[in-house]
């Protein structure tokens, strides 16, 4: 591809990732993304063929992006969870997009299934502690707990007064993210394992006694 058509594609997806990021695909309009580019609608057809083949590269671009910076790293996923917080700050995009993603075209972008068996069997294979927690909603637990401080209300984060834009209020949240990751993740003992809910039977009435006695 020559330079200057590079250059025009790479203007057009930045611009792409700014409007989906905020109207989602079915609030985006093509002749704002060509404007912001500084590129004429045609040019965006060409490069994408249609609006449903932009957002499907706009995801491409953006998730592969997050997930080459920020690799899911099964044996540490508390510290995974602090890193993905840190560039879920620095690029809010990745997690507006993802949502829209889930919302409006669940199968568009990057297939990311491979990935997440590969981890969730090395997690089975490991002779690391189990937690107790099937390793598919162990990573989906954390990755909930990452994604809680963008997508909770506002109001919710400021009932005590503090500024959820100061550095100390995010730093307090962060710690605390990972410090929740960390007890997910926390081996089962002994004793946990037997109160786990699959684990756990109503007592039977002992012999000799009604059930109406035991109530």
């Amino acid at each position: 591809m020559p330079r200057d058509a590079a250059a025009t594609r790479a203007r057009i997806l930045a611009a792409a990732v700014e409007e989906f990021a905020q109207f989602g695909e079915a609030g985006a309009r093509i002749d704002r993304i060509a404007e912001i580019a500084g590129a004429n609608k045609r040019s965006i057809y060409v490069y994408f063929g249609n609006k449903d083949g932009l957002f499907d590269a706009t995801l491409v671009h953006v998730i592969d992006a997050m997930t080459t910076e920020v690799p899911l790293t099964e044996t540490d996923l508390p510290g995974y969870a602090g890193r993905l917080f840190d560039y879920l700050l620095e690029h809010p995009e990745g997690w507006r997009l993802s949502m829209w993603r889930q919302l409006e075209r669940p199968a568009s972008g990057p297939d990311d299934s491979p990935i997440f068996a590969r981890k969730i069997k090395a997690m089975h294979r490991s002779s690391a502690p189990k937690t107790g927690l099937p390793p598919t909603d162990l990573i989906a637990l954390v990755m909930a707990l990452t994604v809680a401080w963008f997508i909770n209300p506002t109001a919710l984060l400021t009932a005590d007064g503090a500024d959820i834009g100061s550095p100390a209020r995010i730093a307090t949240h962060r710690a605390a993210l990972v410090e929740a990751a960390r007890r997910i993740c926390e081996p089962q003992s002994v004793e946990s394992a037997g109160a786990h809910p699959g684990n756990q039977h109503r007592a039977k009435p002992s012999k000799g006694r009604s059930e109406s006695q035991l109530k």
